[in-house]
């Protein structure tokens, strides 16, 4: 027998190790993979108040209820003035700013003179309320300006009570009060006459 030489026997004992990995052959890896089990997706469980506030039906809103108003809010207020109020109005707005007045629009000076008016107790507004009577033609016009919404609540308030006191003027009757009073301190704080107003006023007054 022919002796092998030592690098055959190392070849032979690498091809017999019991250790060596084996190859897979073709064919043979989809039969030996493990089936892959997918787990059941999980289900999240409520709990049963949970549950109940999800299935109980919302409340609606109980009518008539008053929503708060923000801070800034205007409503659109119409007051009936003849062109003399009109004009007095506007020079009672300059005169009140050249001295120092705070109102830089002429819808702001407007309803501070309702706020104020509205402050006066029902007696001061009947004392110092001018007795009008209906003119025969009409003269003057329907003036809209934007009032802060808690305005128009003092002053819907304050004619309120004045009816309660047995005074019923309307709306423009009694915001014409509040302006003529308005214009007549503008005057004195003027000291005694109105500056002439020009015929359209700047949008805001600026120092």
């Amino acid at each position: 027998m022919t002796r092998r030489s030592l690098r055959d026997r190392n070849r032979a004992a690498i091809a017999f190790d019991p250790q060596a990995p084996e190859f897979e052959r073709p064919g043979e890896s989809r039969s030996r993979a493990e089936p892959i089990t997918q787990e059941p997706p999980k289900v999240l469980q409520r709990s049963p108040e949970a549950t109940k506030q999800a299935s109980a039906p919302k409340r609606a809103a109980k009518p008539g209820k008053a929503v708060k108003a923000a801070a800034g809010d205007t409503a659109r207020l119409g007051i009936y003035l003849t062109p003399e109020q009109f004009e007095n109005a506007k020079a009672g707005y300059l005169a009140d700013w050249t001295n120092g007045g705070q109102a830089d629009t002429f819808a702001r000076w407007i309803a501070t003179a309702i706020d104020t008016h509205a402050a006066r107790s029902t007696k001061q507004r009947a004392d110092r309320a001018e007795p009008r009577g209906r003119a025969d033609a009409r003269t003057g016009f329907t003036r809209s300006f934007s009032i802060p919404v808690d305005t128009v609540a003092r002053m819907r308030a304050a004619i309120t009570a004045d009816q309660h006191a047995g005074r019923w003027p309307s709306d423009s009757a009694w915001c014409g009060e509040a302006i003529a009073l308005a214009v007549d301190a503008a005057r004195t704080e003027n000291g005694g006459d109105l500056p002439t107003p020009p015929l359209r006023l700047p949008n805001r007054l600026v120092r």
